[in-house]
């Protein structure tokens, strides 16, 4: 009995170091730049300094794509968000700013879109390959 609770002890300190390290390693990702496709295939449609909304005009073979708003290698904000309707060719997206972060007028950003979770990918690296990516400045 006393053997199977140090067990279970270990492996929840062991578990908690694991849960500990991951969420921390995505603020030290390198975030590289993916394919970079024209300007005229995104625009900034409206944006507060709690988010921004998107048009993507972008097939992608994927139903949906992870998108963070990075500042330099930091993200503002991120999430999955479907990156298909039926046949359209452009789909949109609003990222929310994380809890005391805001979006400052004048700035410039970086929207990139992949195809994993960079919390699961820092589990492995800590380098993060956008698939696609675009430079803005919130005007």
């Amino acid at each position: 009995m006393k053997k199977a609770a140090m067990a279970l002890m270990a492996c929840c300190l062991i578990g908690g170091l694991v849960s500990c390290t991951a969420s921390h390693s995505s603020a030290n990702m390198n975030y590289y730049h993916g394919k970079t496709i024209p300007a005229e295939f995104f625009q900034v449609l409206s944006h507060t300094a709690a988010e921004i909304k998107f048009e993507i005009r972008v097939k992608f073979r994927q139903s949906h794509l992870y998108h963070l708003v990075l500042d330099g290698n930091t993200p503002l904000a991120e999430g999955w968000f479907p990156a298909t309707k039926g046949e359209e060719q452009s789909y949109t997206v609003v990222l929310k700013a994380k809890p005391g972060v805001e979006f400052v007028t004048g700035k410039t950003y970086r929207l990139c879109i992949g195809d994993q979770n960079p919390e699961l990918v820092s589990v492995h690296s800590t380098n993060y390959q956008c698939t696609a990516d675009y430079e803005f400045k919130l005007d």
